[in-house]
């Protein structure tokens, strides 16, 4: 029998975004619907990601992603996604904010490979992807530097600093374990960190800001 109900994923999706003041459309949920099923696809080979269920997938990776969005003004900036992986957060990033040019950056040659697909199957123009180390990444530079990769403050700062212009910004998403890396910060580096509840979990973030000084 035909029903009008909206399926759940879509629901959790949408509500969401729009807890995070994020303007979304046909085009961009369906573009999320896409994502997740070519995730799991891929996955099932690749081993792209340990969450597998539908509504973990969409709040523990798109909407963890789109809260990075609270430290990135309006504009055309240059964004990298230090250790991408399977996408987080820069393609979800990049589904909702089509005037940034983002540049995934990933050394494993299978995760790669699924952003090259991905990138091709949802048409995301704004997107570039190097195969790489950060740390080996030398003929660019960025506007923001935004990861979701396990790494400190102090390797970040080590590994990844030259990717990002003077005055320009890195994102990280912390644990509860922050307040221990914060001192790792150059005093002369402005930081802020806001704390973001998670949509529809009981979880909550720690959004570092880094000013490059």
């Amino acid at each position: 029998m035909p029903t009008n109900k909206t399926p759940k994923e879509i629901q959790i999706l949408t509500g969401g975004m729009s807890e995070l003041n994020i303007v979304t459309t046909d085009i961009t949920t369906e573009k999320f619907i896409v994502f997740l099923k070519e995730l799991k696809k891929w996955n099932r080979t690749y081993n792209l990601t340990s969450i597998t269920n539908n509504i973990d997938i969409i709040t523990k990776h798109f909407l963890d992603s789109l809260l990075y969005l609270q430290f990135i003004p309006a504009g055309s900036w240059d964004v990298c996604d230090i250790g991408s992986g399977a996408g987080f957060p820069g393609v979800p990033i990049a589904i909702v904010r089509n005037d940034l040019t983002m540049t995934l950056i990933e050394p494993s040659n299978k995760k790669a490979a699924f952003l090259r697909h991905i990138t091709r199957s949802l048409s995301l123009r704004n997107i570039k992807i190097l195969e790489s180390r950060a740390d080996n990444v030398r003929e660019f530079v960025f506007d923001i530097a935004v990861t979701r990769a396990l790494f400190s403050i102090e390797r970040l700062i080590k590994e990844a600093w030259h990717l990002v212009k003077k005055n320009g910004i890195f994102i990280l998403n912390k644990g509860p374990g922050v307040t221990d890396e914060i001192v790792h910060i150059p005093s002369e580096m402005e930081f802020e960190i806001v704390r973001a509840a998670l949509p529809f979990t009981s979880i909550n973030r720690n959004l570092v800001k880094i000013i490059k000084k």
